[in-house]
């Protein structure tokens, strides 16, 4: 019994552990019309523009009352959002988890997005961003979670 309580208090250690914070992963910055080229399963940065309109949501589960836990969003190359473009994957924050490279639950209005940088700074809309990521090994051309995002301009 006292070995499994310590297996306990140490998993939710780990799981506390790792909610959020500032990220420190780094990665080669890649050119979006490039970056579906580059290697599988490897840290790549890109630089673009958020497209709040091209927004898709995934619930917890699929009960009415669940939450969101992470959207999609069009990252492009250029900010009249044309051009080369990738999906990023943005977990959404929940009261144990900081605001780092996350995003606040999404309302119907894309005026009351919310998307935080690498700092838990709000990130303004229209700006230019860096977003660390990696491709799936497949066929298709889009980051998992994002891991890290910063402001650029």
């Amino acid at each position: 019994m006292k070995a499994r309580n310590t297996l306990v208090l140490l998993c939710a250690a780990m799981v506390f552990a790792s909610c959020g914070g500032k990220s420190n992963v780094t990665g080669e910055v890649v050119s979006l019309d490039k970056v579906c080229g580059y290697a599988k399963w490897k840290t790549v940065a890109i630089e673009g523009y958020i497209a709040p309109l091209s927004m898709v949501c995934e619930k917890t589960s699929r009960r009415k009352t669940s939450g969101i836990s992470w959207c999609f969003f069009k990252v492009y190359a250029n900010p009249d959002l044309t051009g080369p473009s990738i999906s990023v994957q943005i977990p959404t924050t929940n009261p144990l988890n900081a605001k780092n490279n996350s995003m606040e639950s999404p309302s119907e209005r894309v005026e009351d997005l919310h998307i935080y940088d690498n700092d838990a700074n709000e990130i303004p809309a229209g700006s230019k961003i860096r977003v660390f990521g990696e491709l799936p090994k497949s066929e298709r051309c889009e980051f998992g979670f994002a891991k890290r995002i910063d402001r650029i301009s």
